[in-house]
């Protein structure tokens, strides 16, 4: 992705987050993208080609500030990551997961379902493997999406459930 490519699609998912995925029209987009049109379909040909460029910007952040998380406090990593969801939920999702929200306005599309499964599955992946809990993946995909879906109602208390469920995972494991 170049640096303009990747400059509108941070400023698209701007607009995804603030509007939605049904609402904005493409003139909307542009405007947002603060780019020409011609610019803009020239790298993003539909408006599924756009929701799929702001979702992939967005997922990478994501998983690079999990990462990042592990590697700032890698004696207790867990609460790193939970914290950093926790952060991010506060600041860029209130509302819920993006990626769910372009599925649920787009469940017809098979380009919007097979970027979500794509990121939900390297989610599963990068979360397991940060852990150390690949035996597990399964389990720790659904606190974690648990933790996402539920945060909009229930706010960070979703947090101490996560980690008392992942806490139970790993004292099972260890048995």
């Amino acid at each position: 992705m170049t640096d303009l490519e990747h400059s509108i699609c941070t400023k698209l998912e701007g607009v995804f987050a603030a509007r939605g995925f049904t609402a904005p029209g493409v003139a909307e987009l542009r405007k947002g993208a603060d780019v020409s049109l011609r610019t803009l379909y020239k790298y993003f040909p539909s408006k599924e080609d756009m929701i799929i460029g702001a979702l992939e910007v967005r997922h990478r952040r994501y998983l690079s500030l999990l990462k990042e998380a592990t590697e700032t406090a890698p004696q207790d990593r867990l609460t790193a990551i939970l914290s950093t969801i926790e952060h991010w939920m506060q600041t860029n999702a209130p509302h819920g997961c993006m990626d769910r929200a372009a599925l649920s306005a787009y469940p017809e599309s098979e380009q919007v379902s097979q970027c979500v499964t794509r990121h939900k599955q390297e989610t599963q992946d990068q979360l397991a493997a940060l852990l150390g809990l690949q035996h597990k993946a399964g389990e720790l995909f659904l606190i974690h999406e648990g933790a996402v879906s539920t945060y909009p109602l229930n706010g960070s208390e979703v947090f101490s459930w996560a980690k008392s469920a992942i806490l139970s995972l790993t004292q099972e494991t260890a048995s």
